[in-house]
């Protein structure tokens, strides 16, 4: 799981040197807050402190008859949203799958995802009951119904989408790219199901059919990626910068062990082949449909699986200060340790996106913006840790 330790510096006028740190370590579980007594930091201090680039005491904003001082608070850094699109092929040959699928999803995919502090949502698209094919219908606590019996309109929640259309292995990557823009039959998504998919958040589908009238051709997977990439809003990516990984759960052999995926390395065995090829293409895993009975531990390895490569967000919102404080934005930088350890790398503050540089951020209101190629090496980081200060003038003028 990516894990950023990150602190913020706050430089305050107190000459007494009574400090307090407490830094913020994200991890799966969300946030955890730990602090010690500390004394103040200064500029003599090494990389692991809240180093201070302090100007001549005619440089500051106040006189504090001395060296500044700084007291540190907690950054409120969050993860970047996560849109799962659970795809269902509701011919009359996925019965024992679509109900492994009704008794697993609550306890071994929504409540991982819950349980981590992802911001989550779980639109599955698929014949809602009562359905001209077979049909799936998910009970509470992820969405708002019992399904005893199920509701006429499908009973949505914050974190609950369904999209009721029905298809079958051969039409299934057409309707992926067909329902998008198209309206369902309850006015629910007149735009779709694109009208729940978030462009900021990543995205997984999750593909489930027994391939067996689906095109083995990769190359058809290789359009069907292509087309989706070329979508309205690009909500699943750019040819170049996907934003979409799809894991597949289709006829094919079993793995050794039952449970363990087929990963994008192994070759496409089995139905379904133009399917098979997009979760290679994207990164995602496959896993065999016979093994219906263990579809709770695979739903956990995805849930799990969404929940460590899901990065932190390259924005955060600048803290509040002390009572009693203000905060110049124009003072703030930021040291980037890279592993938790440094030796650290300053990121410098610029006025905009347009003076982005590797090694910049921006400011928008009141928002901490890491520059993209700031953000991504942050984010490749997996113990990355960021010291946030602010306070000493640092030469910038907004």
């Amino acid at each position: 799981m990516k894990q950023w330790l990150v602190s913020c510096a706050v430089v305050c006028a107190c000459a007494d040197g009574g400090g307090h740190r407490s830094d913020a370590t994200l991890g799966s579980a969300g946030v955890t807050l730990g602090g010690g007594e500390s004394t103040p930091t200064t500029a003599d201090e090494g990389a692991t402190g809240a180093r201070l680039d302090l100007g001549s005491q005619s440089d500051l904003p106040w006189d504090t008859g001395g060296e500044c001082a700084a007291q540190t608070l907690a950054a409120s850094v969050e993860f970047v949203p996560v849109d799962v699109l659970l795809m269902i092929d509701t011919s009359n040959s996925m019965a024992a799958a679509i109900d492994a699928v009704e008794q697993s999803i609550n306890a071994n995919l929504a409540l991982i995802l819950g349980a981590s502090g992802l911001d989550y949502r779980v639109i599955v698209a698929g014949d809602y009951p009562p359905g001209d094919q077979l049909d799936i219908c998910i009970s509470m606590p992820l969405s708002g119904t019992d399904c005893a019996p199920p509701p006429p309109v499908p009973a949505l929640t914050a974190n609950y989408f369904h999209y009721d259309q029905a298809t079958g292995s051969g039409a299934f990557l057409a309707s992926i790219l067909g329902w998008y823009a198209a309206p369902d039959p309850h006015a629910l998504a007149p735009g779709g199901y694109s009208d729940w998919l978030r462009p900021e958040a990543n995205k997984v589908i999750l593909a489930m059919t027994d391939g067996s009238s689906a095109s083995n051709a990769a190359s058809d997977g290789d359009a069907f990626d292509s087309a989706l990439l070329a979508l309205p809003d690009a909500l699943f990516g750019t040819p170049g910068d996907r934003n979409y990984l799809m894991h597949v759960i289709t006829s094919m052999p079993v793995n050794n062990p039952s449970t363990a995926p087929w990963l994008p390395t192994d070759p496409i065995a089995g139905n379904g082949g133009s399917i098979q090829q997009v979760a290679i293409l994207t990164g995602g895993w496959r896993f065999p449909l016979s093994q219906a009975a263990d579809f709770a531990v695979v739903f956990q390895q995805i849930a799990q699986g969404v929940v460590e490569t899901t990065p932190v967000a390259c924005s955060f919102a600048i803290p509040d200060p002390p009572d009693g404080e203000t905060i110049d934005p124009d003072t703030i930088e930021i040291d980037y340790l890279p592993g938790g350890v440094g030796p650290a790398e300053t990121f410098h503050q610029v006025s905009g996106p347009a003076q982005c540089t590797p090694d910049a951020f921006y400011i928008d209101t009141d928002t901490v913006v890491l520059c993209p190629d700031a953000c991504l090496l942050v984010q490749a980081d997996m113990m990355a840790k960021l010291d946030v200060r602010y306070g000493c003038d640092v030469g910038f003028v907004g």
